[in-house]
């Protein structure tokens, strides 16, 4: 009854743990403005339920990605899919705002630990390039998420309210919990099928590693380019310049299409034997030259769609590539503690994405899209900057 580590249906299966923090934010967005007067309470609390989503998503992969080093993948992926299947039902059935906020943080907790075990798992059953090419795979599933949910959501809210948004995630989680149960077996093991211990006596710590702190940093950047689009990009294009919500709809698809894209072909090179070194030298300075030239335009104030947008997907497909063959090189530098690396990636980008956020969240009443713009060249060509003192 074990699914195949080699299969494409446990691909698929990995990218949907991966997968659960976004549809967990995009699925629920649309739902935002409907908490205030559904649950009696304010705009500030309903908001918290998004912020403690996201702190809880951090603790989540911080704790399950150290715990399964030393205990096992299987018991803290089925643990973090109970932890997100519980609090989802608690979410679904709040009576106030303050228990929906505190449930979504246990919710993102869960979501955290099944995001962080769905990439160790990778490096325990695949090694070198195999492991690189079944990453990007796992990343364009997870990817591919933002192009659909949260149009299904505003679905589901037309039709059944803005509950049946945590009804369908307490049944994904239970449905992949069931599946995991069955057909997931304990990838960490010495051969009795227990799980492995670490002797942290001949580990160096992660801190004390410059070139992962790099590859991490610029990781961090890279992304935190990209969290400044997402977090500026509605202002700009339905408030600044004027474009309907559903123009922001097919926009947004589109780039996360192309982040989509952009794993699939990391994917697709890796096969061909295309080194991460490489891959990554040629994306960073695309994304970096493209965020120079959306920076550029928005000083000069060239506001057309018809620049703009082709610029954007350039800057997504790029991080699509960037992203990852930087964890491929962080894990592969200390790849018994897989847990606690893919942690450590996971949660300093989300810091920098959030940092990144709130300097355009200020900046934007002043500066309109270039508040956008330029911050995302500057985190980008710092990425590049970073990745070249890595020597490699």
């Amino acid at each position: 009854m074990r699914i195949a580590p080699a299969s494409f249906a446990f691909t698929v299966l990995l990218g949907l743990f991966a997968a659960l923090p976004a549809m967990s934010v995009d699925l629920s967005a649309p739902a935002l403005a409907l908490l205030p007067e559904a649950l009696g309470t304010t705009r500030t609390i309903a908001g918290l339920s998004l912020s403690l989503f996201m702190v809880g998503f951090a603790l989540g992969q911080l704790g399950g990605g150290n715990w399964s080093d030393g205990h096992g993948r299987r018991p803290v992926l089925l643990g973090g899919l109970l932890c997100f299947t519980i609090a989802g039902l608690a979410c679904a059935v709040s009576v106030s705002g303050e228990m929906l906020a505190l449930s979504r943080l246990v919710q993102g907790c869960g979501a955290g630990a099944c995001f962080v075990i769905s990439f160790a798992m990778v490096q325990d059953l695949f090694k070198g390039d195999a492991a690189r090419v079944k990453r990007s795979l796992v990343a364009t599933i997870f990817s591919g998420v933002p192009m659909c949910a949260p149009a299904l959501g505003s679905v589901l809210i037309d039709l059944f309210g803005w509950r049946s948004v945590h009804w369908t995630l307490a049944a994904a989680g239970g449905l992949l919990m069931a599946v995991a149960w069955v057909g997931v077996a304990e990838s960490r093991s010495t051969g009795l099928d227990r799980p492995a211990q670490i002797n942290p006596g001949t580990a160096v710590p992660l801190w004390d590693d410059p070139g992962f702190m790099r590859i991490a940093l610029t990781n961090a950047l890279s992304y935190g380019a990209i969290f400044a689009y997402i977090a500026g990009s509605p202002v700009v294009i339905i408030g600044q310049m004027g474009l309907s919500n559903i123009t922001f709809a097919v926009v947004f698809a589109c780039t996360a299409a192309a982040l989509a894209a952009g794993s699939w072909s990391s994917g697709l090179l890796s096969q061909r034997g295309v080194g991460a070194t490489t891959l990554l030298k040629s994306s960073l300075m695309a994304a970096a030259g493209a965020t120079t030239v959306l920076a550029a335009a928005s000083l000069f104030r060239i506001a057309s769609g018809a620049i703009l947008i082709p610029l954007v997907m350039a800057i997504l497909f790029a991080r699509g590539i960037i992203a990852p063959n930087l964890q491929h090189l962080a894990i592969e530098r200390q790849h018994e503690r897989a847990g606690a690396v893919s942690a450590a990636v996971g949660v300093s980008q989300l810091l920098l994405g959030a940092l990144a956020s709130a300097v355009v969240a200020v900046l934007l009443q002043f500066f309109g899209p270039s508040a956008v713009a330029v911050p995302m060249a500057l985190l980008a060509v710092a990425a590049l900057v970073i990745w070249r003192r890595t020597g490699l």
